[in-house]
């Protein structure tokens, strides 16, 4: 069977939305507004707040600042955003940040001082706090050295600590003569941030809009006077919105993205790779005592031959091929990377022996498991999502289930949105595999801690006593070579059990109406793989 055309039916559904639109060239699109509003139509988030701890991540307001930034070409951390320099001590157990002596909060609100950044740090370590790896934020001590230095103390070594800050880091800073002023109310009415954009409104679920600022204390200058971001569930509208000048940019699956290109609009990719999917099975399936109300071990997946016959039934080439294009390889194990510590070669090079595309070996496997009828439950549910920065989750689950199928696996096809999901996986009730992205691509030692172990997001925990105890290790551990071998050894277990689906390693790519964008210059380095708005160019 051949899912290489599975893109046809988003043509088909897209063309019938469209018209005669579709079959229009660029030029008959017409030209912005003349307040010169640029419109960016994405997915929707996975939270719908102006209150950025209480998300999972999934978070575009350009209004506000992280303590560090991202180059837009080589996304190398910088100081673009709020900390003009930093430094730790040997061990990497204390940081500390100098922040720029002229950031100022929009408005009337004042400069940006250390007690902002105390103030933002208690307020993401509260209890509403949903972002991922915010447990080990619980444990650091911040203290104020003066007006413009505030100083982590982290009760283990962390090298990557400056992850944490930057493009999809942990803390946003907010202002706390706002918050004194007008308390949470007055953030979730308008927040006052420090970024080159002022908050202008939010329709819940629809959109979200920003001015540019004039003579910005960051010398950022876009070239426009405002941004709407709008939220557009489904890809064949947004394909709609962008070939009839109604939207600048538009992210779309990678079927969608050729016709867009056909016609003449412009693809843009990150300046570098942005984020890896894969699907999880969720349930801490590995555990060999788990709690008497939540025995995850009932989950058809809790069987490795079951987990290996799903990988096995899978044609990742023709999968990744519709997804993500040409040239995309799959991905050996989520969160591995090897621009990062702890990258182990000789996984890549079993890959295909070991996950490659075998359906008759699948069927064995299963045979050996007694699928179906030894377990109580054989159904496995996939999740069927959409996330901005990630308009093929829906189309990953729908080619997953063809080859489950084909290979005798019985599946349920469940649709619900991203926040639903994840109020399930956070609440330990999730019986689902559901499709996942690391993004951007965070250091494995903290990516494999998020995805895999107790330390960091417990929710998301295998239950697998040698991963955690690996893992508790790795916390303490500050020497490098120790470290990488730990990761190596975590990594590998987590291979050899099928302890999940790896998918692949992707840029972020949105697509530019070619009438009305000339270019854009992003390095993937936030959630949805979008950031550095101030650099959309212009025709």
């Amino acid at each position: 069977m051949d899912l290489r055309a599975t893109g046809a039916g988003w043509r088909m559904l897209a063309a019938a939305l469209l018209g005669t639109t579709m079959l229009a060239a660029p030029g008959a699109v017409q030209a912005a507004g003349t307040d010169q509003k640029v419109v960016v139509a994405v997915s929707p988030l996975g939270a719908d707040s102006n209150l950025y701890w209480t998300t999972t991540g999934a978070f575009i307001f350009p209004s506000m600042q992280t303590l560090v930034g991202n180059d837009p070409v080589t996304g190398k951390y910088d100081n673009s955003q709020l900390a003009e320099s930093w430094e730790h001590n040997a061990d990497f157990t204390s940081w500390t940040f100098k922040l720029h002596p002229d950031a100022r909060f929009n408005g009337d609100w004042g400069p940006v001082t250390s007690a902002d950044v105390v103030h933002s740090f208690d307020l993401h370590i509260g209890e509403d706090a949903k972002l991922s790896g915010i447990s080990q934020f619980r444990e650091i001590s911040i203290t104020v050295v003066d007006d413009h230095t505030v100083r982590f103390d982290l009760p283990a070594p962390e090298p990557d600590f400056l992850f944490s800050h930057a493009g999809r880091g942990s803390l946003v800073i907010y202002s706390k003569a706002q918050f004194e002023a007008e308390g949470l109310e007055g953030y979730e009415t308008a927040p006052a941030g420090s970024g080159p954009f002022q908050y202008e409104g939010r329709e819940v679920g629809q959109s979200l809009t920003f001015s540019t600022i004039a003579d910005h204390w960051t010398g950022a200058a876009p070239e426009y006077d405002s941004i709407e971001f709008r939220w557009v569930s489904e890809p064949s509208t947004r394909f709609a919105m962008l070939s009839a000048g109604e939207a600048h940019l538009v992210d779309l699956p990678r079927d969608l993205q050729d016709d867009a290109a056909e016609m003449g609009h412009k693809i843009i990719g990150s300046s570098e790779g942005a984020m890896q999917t894969t699907m999880l099975f969720t349930g801490q399936f590995m555990n060999p005592e788990p709690e008497e109300d939540r025995d995850a071990r009932s989950y058809a997946w809790a069987d490795q031959r079951v987990r290996e016959a799903v990988n096995r039934a899978l044609d990742r080439d023709a999968i990744l091929e519709v997804l993500y294009g040409e040239g995309v390889r799959a991905l050996p194990v989520y969160t591995m990377d090897p621009r990062f510590p702890g990258y182990e070669q000789t996984l890549e090079d079993r890959f295909d022996e070991a996950y490659g595309y075998d359906p008759e070996k699948a069927q064995t496997l299963l045979a050996e498991a007694g699928y179906p009828n030894a377990f109580d439950d054989p159904t496995i549910p996939l999740v069927v999502t959409s996330l901005a920065g990630n308009p093929e989750f829906a189309q990953m689950a729908e080619l997953v289930q063809a080859y489950l199928d084909v290979a005798g696996i019985q599946t349920e096809m469940r649709e619900q949105d991203w926040a639903t999901g994840n109020t399930a996986i956070r609440g330990l009730t999730a019986d689902f595999v559901t499709p996942m992205r690391n993004a951007p691509v965070r250091p494995s030692a903290l990516g494999v801690q998020i995805f895999f172990t107790e330390h960091s997001s417990p929710h998301l925990d295998l239950g697998d006593p040698q991963i955690n105890a690996w893992g508790g290790e790795l916390i303490s551990a500050s020497d490098p070579q120790a470290r990488d071998e730990l990761l190596g050894q975590m990594f590998t277990r987590i291979f050899d059990t099928y302890a999940h689906i790896p998918m692949a390693a992707v840029p972020a790519s949105v697509v530019a109406n070619s009438e009305l964008v000339e270019g854009w210059t992003f390095p993937g380095a936030t959630s949805s793989g979008l950031s550095h708005f101030d650099l959309i160019d212009l025709k």
